[in-house]
């Protein structure tokens, strides 16, 4: 065994002691039977007694025999155990530093808020409409008349390409002309024929996914800065010219899906707006 394998061992280890040494003195211990309410409280942090007896009752359909004392103490030194480390890494900033850890934390979160979604039946009618009002999106395109800005990395990285297609993007949701926002874009970049072309031919200047999102669009619409090899890309739609519509029969799992989707994405922005309401913040864009 190498020095450096013998040290990580030992680290390893130390972090465990350290663990079980700092558990003796934070935790107040309970009769696991008898106590309600929770059964170990670390520093005001408490493991409430139903999620320990959840635990429990996964431990006990793994065995065989009946659960000892040991094995509710196991139990409990293990939830101890993740209770510190999930404390010593919010002590430490994790959140803030770790974008694996925020990654993480944001996506849970997004989770929980529309949750409740999946308990909501969608009645035929709410589906109709929403069918209905949204036909276009639904209704393949034949040819399709687009324009794209693109925003070349620099060589520091992608940070300025960007903010500029953040600009470009802003610029047009508040109104501007695609002009204004392409007047930000690479000027090198190449263009799209200003015609109506098929879907074959929009692929070959967009490539297949951005072909996809295009074919969704609706003439005058733009999508958000779509981060593409070597920088990002906006793709504006000014026309295009679509085969039948569908019979919402054939496609009706598609447009459950997309229900469910922007009703998802409608309760994350109720959400959000909310909790800009609950706490102060302070915006200095003067950077």
């Amino acid at each position: 065994m190498s020095n450096k394998n013998f040290i990580n061992i030992i680290l390893v280890l130390g972090i465990f002691i350290g663990i079980s040494l700092a558990s003796i003195s934070l935790i107040k211990r309970v009769n696991f039977e008898t106590a309600g309410g929770w059964v170990a409280n670390i520093e005001g942090a408490k493991i409430t007694k139903e999620k320990y007896l959840l635990q429990l009752e996964g431990l006990r359909s793994d065995k065989r025999s009946p659960l000892t004392q040991k094995d509710k103490e196991f139990v409990l030194e293990r939830m101890i155990e993740e209770e510190l480390l999930i404390k010593r890494a919010l002590d430490m900033g994790m959140l803030r530093t770790n974008p694996m850890a925020r990654g993480t934390v944001v996506q849970q979160m997004i989770n929980q808020i529309i949750s409740d979604n999946d308990m909501v039946e969608i009645s035929e009618v709410e589906l109709n409409k929403f069918f209905t009002k949204n036909i276009g999106f639904f209704t393949n395109a034949n040819r399709l008349r687009v324009k794209q800005i693109y925003f070349q990395d620099q060589e520091d990285g992608s940070v300025a390409s960007f903010q500029k297609a953040t600009q470009a993007f802003d610029t047009l949701l508040s109104g501007g002309t695609y002009d204004e926002a392409a007047f930000l874009g690479t000027q090198t970049a190449l263009q799209v024929p200003d015609t109506l072309m098929t879907l074959s031919k929009v692929r070959e200047y967009l490539g297949p996914s951005l072909m996809l999102i295009a074919g969704k669009l609706e003439p005058g619409e733009f999508t958000t800065p779509k981060r593409v090899s070597g920088g990002y890309k906006i793709i504006y739609l000014v026309d295009k010219e679509n085969s039948k519509p569908p019979e919402l029969s054939d496609i009706k799992n598609q447009v459950i899906s997309e229900f469910k989707k922007r009703r998802d994405d409608q309760s994350l922005r109720n959400y959000l707006e909310d909790l800009k309401s609950w706490y102060d913040i302070s915006r200095n864009l003067d950077v």
